[in-house]
């Protein structure tokens, strides 16, 4: 074979290799970004991380995804609008900047409003190279990978781009290559309301200049910065508490909640805060955002609800020695007061200037509308607000490395006391001293080599109802054995005593009740590798969402620290633990049912008559009329009094004795007030009745 320009058949191969090899590290690349948004939502503590920056894109304060949603759910679960997701943030992140020499700033960029600068695109000013999750969609669960990381790991590196162009050459970018680590705890109780990130920052001038150099690119060269002299990271989150109660609150107002009060702690260098009265408004608000629309349905209507009942807040765990000495220094903090009609700059707003935003990296103070204290009487509980931290200086030069640390922290009291419109107090006094409590846990963890004692595996589950009895009303709870032997990640030890089984009537956040404790391998719901309890206190038609959960009893000491002190018990045994209920619970409810009945004579309709407003019971419902103690298979027919078919329902086997119609016929449309018939066919007999439904 001849080639044409005398090309070798050595060349060609050679060519034919670099190909092979360039298509599989695109591939790898590819491998290392799963997406541009990656979500924690498996516990109680819901976040996203984003390529460059926490939570959803900034959209003027409007919620358009997951941003600390506490407790986490999605409200497609629900059939009904409580308000949306309770989410306490909407976007976060840093902004960082630095001088090119002792009196010219290089640049300053914005990695927590926008983060527009990071980009998989091959001319971004900063390329992304990974982002994903790093134990894939099973993750780290149970510890069992790693326990010196979170059940769930974000990784996130994004580095000077060598081909970023800009429209005049002057290629202000910092020579850096940033790594983010993100991590969670979901399925552990007491560590689930908190996501640690991990920076580290690197200085990479000379791995710049030798990819240049090898370009022959020398005028490029020139461009690129030694030493990084002042660096500033600035931590810039809107937090707020929370959009679910202001959407329902005020719905005439613009988002982003305004009635958030901010406390600054000295002594844990966190800034934090909470719903309080919109001071803008004639009449006071209860705080922690109470609505007599939401809540739980009582004989004389809903309860009311304080739909944000967590503290949120933002605390620095660790920060490299800065050019001053000084560990753990924060330079400067406050809030930065939003307009509360337009807002898309955030505390960068009117500093058109890379000399006068670094001006706010350096001192806070120098911000848009900047407010110092929690007494504040200007701009506190009457405006979206940013919280602001800064951190640094740091000379870095090339290869030097600055590392920091910090935690997001979302917690309160038990969602039960927020739908109980007689805790307000409780709320306030208990919620503020779990946030605490959770604020240091997580300090624990960062000190621990994010590491801290875990609670037993909770293993899947199945609901179903009780088929063993006719006329008899229960839900069973079944699952199998697979996590007796789980053992503990730090000593190895299979520590599991038992199972606690909860349900919520309300929603799929709760409240939680404890309806049952099951001992491991207990013969009374133990046998042949199967666990079964029968939850017999339900309500024929009511429908409930379960969880299931492990405990153990704790442990004389903790191995990884023995010096570790423990506030539960004042000391270094561990206390019990427990897994989180959210992170194994069902999303879907079920329905209490009987067994089907043998005997369609039995069959009965409830309510009879039905009244329009009567048969509501839970969120997400509407209006139900139930046929009780249906053989299964049948088929439930509803007639006019003139004979016009209406509705046709159709029972399989295994549905149980009960089902149920929400008075919509099989055109779409709601029926008139008026008498109906139902005739009930099945294999055995056949059943034909009346009811009334009164609108």
């Amino acid at each position: 074979m001849k080639f044409k320009n005398s090309i070798s058949m050595k060349y060609f191969s050679t060519f034919i290799k670099l190909l092979f090899i360039t298509l599989i590290i695109s591939v790898q690349a590819d491998a290392q970004i799963q997406s541009s948004s990656l979500s924690f939502n498996r516990g109680k503590l819901w976040q996203s991380v984003f390529n460059g920056k926490i939570a959803p894109s900034f959209n003027n304060w409007r919620r358009v995804g997951i941003g600390l949603d506490w407790p986490g759910f999605d409200p497609s679960w629900v059939n009904q609008n409580l308000g949306g997701a309770p989410s306490y943030m909407l976007s976060g992140g840093i902004i960082v900047g630095c001088k090119k020499t002792n009196d010219s700033v290089l640049v300053v960029e914005d990695w927590a409003i926008a983060g527009s600068t990071i980009s998989t695109e091959p001319s971004a000013k900063y390329k992304i190279t990974k982002h994903a999750k790093i134990f894939g969609d099973n993750g780290n669960f149970w510890l069992q990978t790693d326990p010196n990381k979170g059940e769930e790991v974000i990784e996130t590196i994004w580095e000077y781009n060598i081909n970023y162009t800009d429209s005049v050459g002057i290629k202000m970018q910092m020579p850096i290559r940033v790594r983010r680590t993100a991590h969670q705890w979901s399925g552990n109780k007491r560590e689930e309301n908190y996501v640690l990130y991990e920076y580290v920052i690197k200085n990479i001038s000379d791995e710049i200049k030798q990819q240049l150099a090898a370009l022959g690119d020398t005028l490029r060269i020139k461009s690129v910065p030694d030493t990084l002299k002042d660096f500033y990271s600035m931590f810039t989150y809107a937090m707020h508490a929370n959009s679910r109660s202001w959407t329902v609150l005020f719905p005439t107002e613009t988002p982003g909640a305004k009635n958030t009060w901010y406390f600054w702690d000295p002594s844990r260098k966190m800034i934090w805060g909470r719903a309080s009265d919109y001071l803008n408004t004639a009449i006071i608000e209860r705080d922690f955002g109470f609505a007599n629309s939401q809540g739980k349905l009582l004989e004389k209507g809903l309860g009311g609800e304080f739909l944000s009942p967590g503290y949120v807040g933002l605390r620095l765990l660790y920060s490299s020695i800065n050019k001053n000495n000084v560990q753990n220094a924060v330079v400067g903090y406050g809030w930065s007061a939003a307009d509360n009609s337009f807002d898309f700059a955030g505390p960068l707003t009117n500093k058109n200037t890379e000399i006068t935003q670094y001006e706010v990296l350096k001192d806070p103070s120098f911000a848009s509308n900047f407010v110092k204290t929690s007494t504040d009487t200007v701009y506190m509980k009457r405006s979206r607000m940013w919280s602001l931290m800064s951190i640094g200086p740091w000379d870095l030069n090339p290869g030097d490395s600055v590392r920091f640390a910090v935690a997001e922290i979302v917690d309160g009291v038990d969602y039960a006391l927020a739908v109980d419109s007689s805790k307000g107090s409780v709320i306030g006094s208990e919620g503020g001293k779990i946030f605490l409590s959770t604020s240091d846990k997580a300090l624990r963890t960062f000190e621990n080599n994010f590491n801290h004692p875990d609670p037993p595996a909770a293993p899947n589950f199945t609901v179903d109802y009780y088929k063993e009895r006719e006329k008899f009303v229960a839900n069973q709870i079944t699952w199998s054995d697979e996590m007796d032997n789980y053992t503990d990640p730090d000593d190895g030890v299979a520590d599991l005593v038992g199972y606690k089984v909860y349900r919520s009537s309300h929603l799929p956040i709760g409240p939680w009740d404890s309806v049952g404790t099951v001992y491991k391998q207990d013969p009374k719901n133990y046998s042949s590798g199967t666990y079964t309890f029968v939850d017999s206190t339900v309500q024929i038609g009511t429908s409930y969402y379960y969880s299931l959960t492990a405990f153990d009893t704790g442990r004389a000491s903790w191995n990884i620290n023995t010096s570790q002190i423990f506030e539960e018990t004042r000391s270094n045994r561990v206390p019990s633990l427990e897994s989180s209920i959210y992170a194994n619970k069902k999303i879907t409810r079920f329905t209490a049912t009987l067994p089907a009945s043998k005997n369609a004579n039995d069959i009965v309709v409830v309510p009879n008559p039905f009244v329009i407003g009567k048969g509501r019971s839970q969120p997400g419902e509407n209006d139900r009329i139930q046929f009780i103690n249906l053989p299964n298979p049948c088929t439930i027919r509803i007639y006019t009094l003139r004979g016009d078919l209406v509705k046709t329902i159709n029972v399989n086997e295994g549905d149980g004795a009960i089902a149920s119609w929400d008075q919509i016929t099989d055109y779409g449309q709601y029926v008139s007030s008026g008498v109906y018939i139902y005739n009930v066919e099945s294999a055995s007999d056949n059943k034909t009745g009346k009811f009334s439904i009164i609108r």
